[in-house]
């Protein structure tokens, strides 16, 4: 396979996560509406680490709350590194392909800094 059409494949792949984060997050990462996630302050503090590792110009990422019946005792994430000047899209997707391949039920909590779901934080 030539240089040029793996390249081509790459760019194919990366712009086909792009577009699939431009859409949203898949429906499984989905909160009932209205509802309050209950999270331990376990995640809370993996979302502080989560906004510190943060970077960027967009400050693009996506915080993923792993569910234990109905509160969230972990986290999966990806975040755009402070070195990098711009990130590409797919952050929600590979934080999600993360609680796919470990088998875990997650919910979307953050696009970049911004929380999306109302949350109450209860004692481990």
């Amino acid at each position: 396979m030539t240089n040029l059409r793996r390249a081509s494949i790459a760019a194919a792949l990366v712009a086909g996560l792009s577009i699939l984060a431009a859409c949203g997050a898949p429906s499984s990462l989905s909160y009932p509406s209205g509802a309050t996630l209950k999270i331990t302050s376990r995640v809370w503090g993996e979302y502080q680490k989560y906004l510190a590792k943060q970077g960027g110009v967009r400050k693009e990422g996506a915080f993923l709350v792993v569910m234990h019946e109905d509160i969230g005792v972990s986290a999966r994430w990806s975040y755009c590194p402070p070195s990098a000047d711009y990130c590409t899209g797919g952050s929600i997707n590979l934080a999600n392909s993360m609680c796919l391949e470990d088998k875990l039920k997650c919910v979307l909590f953050a696009r970049g800094p911004q929380i999306v779901l109302p949350y109450t934080i209860i004692d481990d």
